[in-house]
């Protein structure tokens, strides 16, 4: 084993024992509350954003909001405004948005009640998923830095690929197979 492979199983124990200490709902409170549940927010709008677009409702909406925008006069800027900013899709996701923050907030608020529940049953399901929660926080952690590692490339990439080469872990197969690579490129 090499000094990456002791590393890396440090900071999974690590994470692990924080996660158990923490529990699933103090996670999940943690990772989506702030900053964080707005990037998640965010990441959920992109995704399901095509899809809502695609509902025949959404699409009647959009027309009706595009024609009341234009109303009866034919102006230069209304018509930039519906044709080439699309201002009425950018009106649907910040409604999406909304809907998914609203979502996520509830969800959150009902999944810790259920997990920080006082009987042991509860308990120990909420430590031991809070460790899950963690150590795959990390794992996700670690993918997105040597994802951006492999696209700054060059020299440092080369020298991180010869510094995990050898290892137990299989950390260099890791690197080099970014699952990561499959969405971002």
């Amino acid at each position: 084993m090499i000094t990456a492979d002791w590393i890396a199983l440090g900071l999974i124990a690590l994470f692990a024992v924080i996660g158990s200490v923490a529990g699933f709902g103090g996670g999940l409170r943690f990772f989506t509350k702030g900053i964080f549940g707005v990037i998640i927010s965010i990441i959920v709008c992109y995704f399901v954003f095509g899809i809502v677009l695609n509902w025949t409702f959404v699409q009647d909406l959009i027309a009706k909001l595009d024609a009341s925008i234009l109303g009866d006069g034919e102006s230069g800027f209304l018509i930039w405004l519906v044709e080439t900013a699309q201002i009425s899709k950018i009106i649907c996701a910040i409604i999406l948005f909304i809907i998914v923050q609203i979502i996520r907030i509830i969800l959150v608020a009902i999944l810790r009640s259920v997990f920080e529940a006082r009987n042991p049953v509860c308990r120990v399901i909420n430590r031991t998923l809070g460790a899950v929660l963690f150590v795959t926080v990390l794992l996700m952690a670690a993918l997105l830095v040597a994802h951006v590692i492999s696209w700054v490339g060059g020299s440092t990439a080369e020298n991180l690929l010869n510094s995990l080469s050898g290892s137990a872990l299989k950390l260099d197969y890791l690197f080099e197979n970014n699952p990561l690579k499959a969405i971002f490129e």
